[in-house]
């Protein structure tokens, strides 16, 4: 398998925090390859065998190099070639082995404050029948106990916020020039300007402007019992992640998506600021060193 055929750029992550989007918005450019297959979740599989407490049905696993690099042989004449697997900030031992086996590749982190965020992947969790627990705040209390009975990390609400203990593992070996770091709000509030600037961190044309408005991996509180079939079927993988208006225009997607999902309602903003205080003050203050990223709008 020539260096060709393999990545050389992941978006590691975080859950929750729009890879989804900048996955479509990269994907448009003629210059950039990504998998058909956007999170193959490979490395966080790898050479891994605990069979994790998961509820629901689950998705088949990427645990071979043959079956990895067959997702990248399409490749043609892309310069940058990349996925996105969200799961690999998070787990410990993907650095080390995305170092190892793919040592010059570039790494792009999307950062949620971490409260929205744990609270966004209780929603996530919630909607698709996989959580038990009718409470966030008990689910997000739940994951030291949960820990200790191998759940899966997808319920891991609060320790995935931790992200100075995750991106320290990745600046540690992996030189900084090579790492980009992206906000969420940032890409939600001008996604044109920020997919422009990993276009220049891929080293290629950043005249290119994507089509933003594209409204992939759509989601919300299923209404009535099409949106809950429609859920069902896209949480379990019977149906991928699609880019919605390549078929049809977004006033139809508004009509539709208001009929069979409604919004969920906002965390509470005393709760997350309590939840913040307690377990994310010191980690984003660590963070904003190691990133230079202003986050004191994470911190109310």
């Amino acid at each position: 398998m020539s260096d060709k055929k393999k990545p050389n750029f992941i978006i590691i992550g975080t859950m929750k925090a729009a890879t989804t989007s900048l996955y479509t918005y990269l994907k448009q450019h003629p210059d950039i390859f990504m998998t058909n297959v956007k999170e193959p979740m490979f490395f966080n599989n790898l050479n891994k065998k605990k069979d994790y407490i998961l509820k629901g049905s689950k998705r088949k696993k990427i645990t071979s190099f043959d079956e990895y690099y067959s997702l990248f042989k399409e490749v043609t004449t892309e310069k940058a070639i990349g996925e996105a697997s969200p799961a690999y900030i998070y787990d410990k031992d993907c650095p080390e082995l995305i170092k190892k086996y793919l040592p010059n590749t570039k790494i792009i982190a999307i950062l949620r404050q971490p409260t929205e965020r744990a609270y966004s992947n209780y929603l996530h969790v919630k909607r698709s029948g996989r959580e038990t627990i009718d409470n966030f705040e008990d689910a997000f209390k739940a994951e030291e106990l949960r820990e200790k009975e191998n759940w899966s990390p997808l319920y891991y609400y609060k320790s995935k916020g931790l992200y100075f203990q995750q991106l320290s593992r990745y600046y540690q070996i992996f030189p900084k020039k090579n790492i980009k770091i992206i906000l969420f709000r940032d890409l939600i509030n001008d996604p044109q300007n920020i997919t422009k600037e990993v276009m220049k961190f891929l080293n290629i044309d950043s005249s290119f402007s994507p089509n933003t408005t594209n409204k992939a991996n759509m989601s919300g509180i299923p209404k009535g019992l099409f949106g809950w079939l429609l859920m069902k079927f896209r949480y379990y993988n019977l149906i991928p992640n699609i880019e919605f208006n390549k078929y049809l225009p977004n006033f139809i997607l508004n009509i539709i998506f208001s009929l069979v999902y409604s919004k969920p309602q906002k965390i509470d903003a005393k709760l997350c600021k309590k939840l913040t205080e307690k377990h994310y003050r010191e980690d984003i203050l660590k963070l904003e060193k190691l990133t230079d990223k202003n986050l004191q709008h994470w911190l109310f």
